[in-house]
């Protein structure tokens, strides 16, 4: 029993990354989102998490390491994915939108004639409005 503990904190050990390992990380994805010309927004929204993720790794870890300068520019890096970022999830709603044909923007109405846009301005009523669907009549 103790070997095989033993086994396994060494093991985890050998896996642990060294500060070398997290900026090429960062350097890889730096290189993936600069190579992919126009793809979906929806790629670019993976690519450009994957790239926080490891700036943000990379600072974490190697933060101590590392200068005040690269620090500043690393911080850079992710404030500007950030916005993209925020460009791409808009747009790959837009696309998710398209292939399961949601209509963003759609006006339900109710019995009653009052209605719901699911556009974000909707009625006054909010969520006060009626069911969506007749109640169900119940065995007595």
């Amino acid at each position: 029993m103790i070997v095989l503990i033993l086994l396994l904190t060494l093991s985890s050990a050998l896996v642990a990354k060294e500060c070398s390992d997290y900026e090429n990380d960062l350097e890889m994805a730096t290189l993936k989102m600069k190579e992919e010309g126009n793809i979906s927004y929806r790629k670019s929204y993976d690519l450009v998490n994957t790239l926080i993720d490891s700036a943000t790794e990379y600072l974490a870890y190697c933060g101590e390491e590392i200068s005040l300068a690269d620090q500043y520019q690393v911080q850079q890096v992710i404030k500007r994915a950030d916005k993209k970022r925020r460009e791409y999830f808009k747009g790959a709603v837009r696309e998710y939108h398209a292939i399961y044909g949601i209509r963003p923007n759609v006006r339900e109405i109710y019995q009653d004639g009052g209605g719901y846009s699911s556009g974000g301005g909707g009625s006054s009523s909010g969520y006060s409005s009626p069911p969506r669907f007749p109640p169900v009549r119940q065995p007595q």
